[in-house]
């Protein structure tokens, strides 16, 4: 098949969200499968930055409305073509949806704007003889492609990678996206590019079996749960999975020294080369707990601190790896400082430090609240470090809640956002890791089939279900 995913998040190039790593491993996972692939991206400054090389096209693009846009054409590594849309004003800035928590205010133009440039792009591929099968749109960004698509028989399947981003507009904005018919926008108080992708698209997925069934509740999704529940086909939800070519401890040059399941015991060179790097006391035989996440914007993060305390009072050694902005974590280096040795926080980590604390790490948590959480406890697992994690979205099946004698489960989970229950997981995973039965659930974890191939034959029987019903 001739596959376009349409999407504004592209691991390592733009990313904003675990969204990107969920991307790039599905384009390489379905370009294995040989099929055709196409990425169409807005152009952000994360793919200059990186170093890609992009020809720009001698004839530019025309939408519908008249405009003109330059396209720039590249390859990834995987062999999947890259598009990328010179959008001037709009996405070359420093956030995708916005700045400091609030969206931009101009994210309808922005949107549609994209829509619009994927939408001619498609129609150009038909009219050269290279016609798209399917297009697969993702998030938010993504989400007015099947309102700018829906004259042309080229099915659309949409991904919702996290329900909190819903592409909410002013109503005053209707008028000046330029598609004619808006109703499938409306939602309640204004204007939604999710509510327009669920109405129209001809199939809905999320990232996790138990993430599609928390979004059909009202106080998760509000006036998008009618809609949820209202469509034809229930939302499929896919769970990812991880890339292996870069996310394997046995091959990774980020590490001190490589290790796999069967033989784990160079992981503690990882973990002593943390400790020295982080300042944190060089005591091997206590647990290094690592949390990796936004100190600023994820919930739990303030249930974190209200724990911390308490959590000190275990013998551990504790990691806060922030991926937001520096700012995120001052309150937390704040309380660092009364724990010099013991607890180190830590700004600005990138994917390569991100892998070396996972390979340090004995265990990991993982608090995610906003969205489903769908890779980091992966990233953990595979890297040895055992998830401790809040039960929700794609965290409740990536997990299975070990017994006390750490015969069954894959990590520790955790029913209640609160500092208690929080507790209560840590003391139980603390107990664990004393237990000579520690080293079995680790091989267990580690040897979790993670890749993403099954996830890509997934996407690919929707694909074609889709195309044979045209």
């Amino acid at each position: 098949m001739d596959i376009l995913l349409a999407l504004a998040e592209l691991a390592p190039y733009t990313r904003e969200t675990e969204a990107s790593d969920s991307t790039a491993a599905l384009v390489k996972a379905l370009r294995q499968l040989g099929h055709k692939v196409t990425v169409a991206s807005p152009r952000t400054p994360g793919f200059e930055a990186s170093g890609l090389l992009a020809a720009r096209r001698l004839t530019p693009l025309t939408l519908h409305d008249g405009r003109e846009v330059n396209v720039l054409d590249a390859q990834l590594s995987s062999g999947a073509d890259l598009v990328l849309f010179d959008l001037p004003g709009l996405f070359d800035r420093e956030g995708i949806y916005g700045l400091a928590g609030q969206d931009y205010p101009d994210n309808a133009a922005r949107f549609a704007s994209f829509g619009k440039a994927v939408a001619a792009l498609v129609e150009q591929r038909a009219e050269q003889g290279k016609a798209v099968d399917v297009v697969h749109a993702h998030d938010a960004v993504a989400s007015l492609v099947p309102l700018a698509m829906r004259s042309q028989r080229v099915p659309v399947v949409f991904t919702i990678h996290d329900i909190e981003r819903r592409a909410e507009f002013p109503e005053s904005a209707r008028d000046s996206l330029g598609f004619g018919d808006t109703s499938s926008l409306a939602a309640a108080g204004g204007l939604s590019g999710l509510a327009s992708a669920l109405s129209l698209a001809a199939a809905v997925t999320t990232v996790s079996a138990r993430y599609a069934q928390e979004i059909l509740e009202p106080a998760r999704s509000g006036a998008l749960a009618a809609l949820l529940l209202a469509l034809p086909e229930p939302v499929l939800g896919i769970p990812g999975g991880v890339d292996y070519a870069t996310c394997n401890p046995a091959t990774d040059t980020a590490l001190e020294s490589r290790f796999d399941a069967e033989d784990p015991s160079n992981k503690g060179r990882s973990k002593l080369a943390a400790l020295k790097k982080l300042e944190l006391e060089l005591e091997l035989d206590r647990p290094l707990l690592v949390f990796l996440g936004d100190l600023g914007r994820e919930a739990g993060a303030d249930t974190l601190l209200q724990a911390l305390p308490e959590i000190m009072k275990l013998d551990l050694g504790l990691v806060l790896a922030n991926t937001g902005p520096a700012s995120a974590a001052e309150r937390f280096q704040t309380v660092a400082r009364d724990y010099s040795g013991d607890l180190a926080c830590v700004s600005n980590v990138g994917d390569r430090f991100a892998r070396q604390l996972y390979a340090a790490a004995d265990l990991a948590l993982v608090l995610a609240t906003g969205g489903p959480g769908g890779n980091r406890q992966l990233f953990a697992q595979r890297y040895g470090a055992v998830p401790i994690a809040y039960a929700s979205g794609g965290l409740v099946d990536a997990i299975v809640d070990a017994d006390a004698g750490l015969e069954t489960g894959t990590g520790f989970l955790f029913d209640v956002l609160e500092p208690e229950a929080l507790l209560g997981a840590l003391s139980r995973a603390f107990s664990a890791y004393g237990n000579p039965a520690f080293a079995r659930l680790r091989r267990r974890v580690m040897r979790l089939d993670l890749a993403w191939d099954r996830a890509a034959r997934r996407y690919a029987q929707v694909y074609r279900k889709l195309v044979q019903r045209l």
